[in-house]
């Protein structure tokens, strides 16, 4: 039986032998941290260890470092060459006289050689070309980037295309200009056939509208000479009678005024031009003069900014808008209307408010008071057709911009449009 005495020269054997750390590093753990990180293993380490081996070791690590926190090479397949090979966009790059450098992908039966050197306006419709060369001298002089459609040519078609234009810089110098077309042809050809559609339904709610009014004038003017001339002979309940019937005969005029108003916002497009929103809302306030007396209100206008708009158009979004705030009023408290702007130079838009005090709404219709003929009260409470809001968004959406509400019931609702400083397409 061996005592501790015994087993004491063991313990001093293993004391004096040295970890595995500080072993040698052999020439086969040298050879497979070589090959790992020839395989795409930059993050290998290597045991360094002692003995001649160690400093070319400790080289492999250092070199392991640099390349673990090295970006990724254009080579590498996760890097951006696959991504610009495998795009579905067409993506080209251009020198300053717009002549193509690079091109990841052509149209069928063409090869990069076949366009590599070309101008790119070549490759444009004609219609189009003085617009595109505008906007990337633009790119090319501010630095900005832009973007427009367009199409193709090829001898397969003539196929839509989205393109965004930006600039390329060495340093602080423009040197020429990127070009990133992606293919818009399917989504292009719904939109006009959607747009068709939308201008058969106009031009047939126009023309109905239109021939409604000759029908209706007749029943106003034999109702009026009915009443003018035969009252009396009608009795109580038939003077009732009559009455109701042009009652009935005008609300039906304004709606039909109100339809051709609604049908009118894209049927007749007048130019965009340069509109001063301040001197408008000043028209508006003195055509709604009556109004304001009448309701007792306070209108206060803010600053409000100069953009591109069709100015009859906007003139009659503002009215809607503020004769809407002074009509849903709180009985026996005053309206008080604001409107003003606020600009968002970075998205080159501005939200223009019109705010009141009135009676408000629930939060659940804030998008149904928008539809065509939608009420929330009764016609013996508010009179209108139940259009105004309906021709106000078709406004802000031919001019390229949206509107929306926000409200509280007691309290008051504010309407939202916002609107882009410059059209950058026919309207």
């Amino acid at each position: 039986m061996k005592t501790s005495r015994d087993n004491a020269p063991d313990m001093d054997a293993a004391k004096s032998s040295p970890p595995p750390e500080a072993q040698d590093v052999t020439v086969e753990e040298l050879l497979e941290a070589i090959s790992r990180m020839t395989a795409s293993e930059p993050h290998v380490r290597c045991r360094e260890g002692g003995g001649p081996l160690a400093p070319l070791a400790t080289a492999l690590n250092r070199l392991s470092n640099r390349l673990s926190a090295a970006p990724v090479g254009t080579e590498d397949i996760f890097g951006p060459q696959t991504l610009v090979a495998q795009s579905h966009s067409i993506m080209i790059t251009c020198d300053t006289e717009a002549r193509i450098r690079f091109i990841n992908a052509t149209f069928p039966g063409l090869t990069p050689k076949d366009v590599v050197g070309t101008s790119l306006y070549r490759w444009l419709m004609p219609d189009i070309v003085e617009r595109t060369r505008e906007l990337v001298q633009r790119v090319l002089t501010t630095g900005e980037f832009a973007k427009i459609e367009s199409q193709g040519v090829s001898d397969y078609g003539t196929p839509w295309l989205s393109t965004q234009l930006g600039p390329i810089k060495e340093g602080e110098r423009i040197v020429g200009f990127t070009a990133i077309n992606t293919d818009i042809t399917e989504l292009k050809h719904a939109q006009l056939r959607l747009e068709r559609s939308n201008h058969e339904l106009e031009c047939f709610a126009y023309v109905a509208s239109h021939d409604l009014h000759e029908p209706l004038r007749k029943i106003q003017s034999f109702g009026d000479r009915l009443k003018s001339t035969s009252a009396e002979g009608l009795g109580v309940e038939g003077r009732d009678y009559l009455e109701r019937m042009l009652k009935a005969a005008v609300r039906m005029r304004g709606l039909i005024d109100d339809l051709l108003t609604y049908s009118r916002v894209s049927s007749t497009n007048r130019p965009f031009t340069s509109v001063d929103l301040a001197a408008i809302a000043r028209e508006v306030l003195e055509d709604l003069s009556a109004m304001t007396e009448r309701t007792g209100a306070s209108v206060t206008l803010g600053e409000l900014p100069v953009l591109e708009a069709d100015p009859t158009q906007i003139r009659q979004l503002l009215q809607n808008l503020v004769a809407n705030a002074l009509k849903f009023h709180r009985e026996g408290v005053p309206p008080v209307v604001s409107v003003r702007a606020t600009l968002e130079p970075r998205l080159q838009r501005c939200e223009l408010r019109v705010e009141d005090n009135g009676i408000g709404i629930e939060e659940k219709y804030t998008e149904r008071i928008f539809n065509v003929f939608q009420r929330l009260h009764g016609r013996n409470q508010y009179e209108g057709s139940g259009i105004g809001l309906a021709i106000c968004r078709k406004i802000a959406e031919r001019h390229g911009g949206t509107i929306s509400a926000r409200s509280t019931p007691g309290e008051g609702t504010t309407f939202l449009v916002s609107l882009p400083f410059r059209q950058h397409a026919a309207p």
